[in-house]
C-alpha cells in the first residue's frame, strides 16, 4: 500500500501507561504531519484511570487496544501486530514528532528499497510540569540516537527480527537494536530532527531494574553470538 507521496504507509505504535497530559501533544504531533499516518495505534498497558482512553476519544481514527499491564514491550508488540501498513514507527506517550519526520524518514526509504530502517535527530528538551530529577541531563540539546521514536523501518525488517523481549524491564529496545544489526539490517541516517523528546521527573526507572535489564541483554546478546555460524 502507498500513499499520495509514492511512498510507503506508516503506522504509529505508542504505548502509554498513565501518561498524564502528554499523550494529547503526542498525538497532537501526529495529526500536524505534512504526511499522515495511515494507522495510529495507542496500547494502554494497564493505566490506573480512564485518562488514556478520554484522550484517544478527542483524535478520530486513532485505534484504542488496552492491555493489563503487562509492560513497554508487550504493548509495542501489540500493536505492532494490529497493523498492517509497510513502515512502522513505535513513538512513547510523551515524546513529539517534528511536522515533517514522516515525510522526511519516509522519503529516504522510497529512495532506496534496500535501506531497512532510517533513524533522524532527536531534540531533547527539559519539561517545565515536572522537570528532571536532580542530577539528571536537562540540558536542550540535540542528538543522534537510535531512539524509536526517530527511527522508522519497514515491516519485513521487523517481520525478520521479531519482537521486543518481552522478558525485558528496560534496555528493551537495545537488545532490538542488536538484534536487527546481527541479521544484517541496512541503516541510514538522517539529518533531519525528527524527534522531540521530553526530559521529566518519570523518564529514569530504578537502578536495580535497569542493571538487571542490562545484564540480562547482555546475556542474551553473548548466547546469541555464540550461536551464530562463524
Amino acid at each position: 500500500m502507498t500513499d499520495q507521496h509514492g511512498v510507503g504507509s506508516i503506522a504509529v505504535v505508542i504505548p502509554a501507561r498513565d501518561p498524564g497530559p502528554y499523550l494529547a501533544e503526542t498525538l497532537s504531533s501526529l495529526f500536524d504531519q505534512s504526511l499522515r499516518a495511515a494507522e495510529i495505534v495507542v496500547v494502554d498497558d494497564g493505566s490506573c484511570d480512564d485518562s488514556v482512553a478520554e484522550t484517544v476519544a478527542h483524535f478520530s481514527g486513532v485505534r484504542l487496544i488496552a492491555q493489563e499491564p503487562l509492560g513497554r514491550s508487550h504493548a509495542r508488540n501489540q500493536g505492532a501486530a494490529a497493523t498492517s501498513s509497510e513502515l512502522l514507527l513505535f513513538v512513547d506517550a510523551d515524546d513529539r514528532l517534528r511536522p515533517d519526520a514522516l515525510l522526511a524518514m519516509s522519503s529516504v526509504l522510497d529512495s532506496n528499497a534496500a535501506i531497512d530502517i532510517v533513524v533522524g535527530r532527536t531534540m531533547e528538551f527539559a519539561d517545565t510540569m515536572y522537570p528532571p530529577q536532580q542530577g539528571a541531563r536537562a540540558a536542550e540539546q540535540v542528538v543522534w540516537a537510535r531512539l524509536l521514536g526517530a527511527s522508522l523501518m519497514r515491516r519485513r525488517l521487523w517481520d525478520r527480527v521479531g519482537g521486543f523481549d518481552t522478558s525485558f524491564a528496560s534496555r528493551e529496545a537495545i537488545d532490538w537494536i542488536h538484534r536487527s544489526d546481527q541479521m544484517g539490517a541496512v541503516l541510514q541516517q538522517l539529518d533531519d530532527i525528527v524527534l522531540e523528546r521530553r526530559l521529566h521527573g518519570w523518564n529514569r526507572t530504578t537502578v536495580l531494574k535497569d542493571e538487571a535489564s542490562f545484564l540480562a541483554m547482555a546475556r542474551a546478546a553473548i548466547e546469541r553470538k555464540r550461536a551464530t555460524p562463524q
